[in-house]
């Protein structure tokens, strides 16, 4: 197993743990959630507000889908490892 190999599985399971965390996945949903409900409060010529929360929601999502791309390159890694390709 390579060195690279090495390190993706370790970042994909420690992503994986940080995903399945109790307290970080009810801080993604606190956090969309709060910004959805902010969101639709806000009168529609109130363009500003409703454009600085649409970023607030994209670079959660953003956050969180890097963190699931960790995963899966950690097991392709793993996958990798197991049909001997130490690449």
């Amino acid at each position: 197993m390579t060195t690279d190999n090495n390190e993706k599985i370790k970042t994909g399971e420690e992503a994986q743990n940080v995903l399945e965390s109790p307290v970080v996945v009810g801080a993604f949903n606190q956090i969309l959630n709060a910004g959805y409900q902010a969101w639709i409060s806000t009168e529609p010529s109130d363009t500003k507000t409703r454009e600085s929360l649409y970023y607030q929601q994209r670079a959660t999502l953003e956050f969180k889908q890097t963190l699931i791309s960790t995963v899966d390159n950690g097991k392709i890694a793993k996958n990798e490892v197991r049909e001997g390709k130490n690449e």
